[in-house]
């Protein structure tokens, strides 16, 4: 698995409306950052990176009707992902 270390570099941050999808972000190597909404009691969020992703389409993304409809059609099937918390 390729570790990505957390934070990479400055990350450029986009907030998103979305049910599911709080942050999107992207670094200057490449990979994607997704803040997902915690669903549980816990109110903890989900990060993960997707490894290699032009950054074309992480804007795309963040401006896809459905941000996470996009994520799982785009990037999940494409892209390394590695959970970062």
């Amino acid at each position: 698995m390729f570790k990505i270390p957390y934070p990479a570099e400055e990350v450029r941050w986009r907030d998103v409306v979305s049910s599911n999808v709080r942050q999107v972000g992207w670094d200057s190597r490449g990979n994607m950052y997704v803040i997902y909404r915690d669903t549980s009691d816990e109110g903890r969020n989900t990060m993960y990176a997707y490894v290699d992703v032009p950054r074309q389409r992480v804007v795309a993304a963040s401006r896809a009707k459905s941000v996470g409809k996009y994520i799982n059609e785009h990037i999940k099937p494409h892209h390394e992902a590695v959970k970062l918390r």
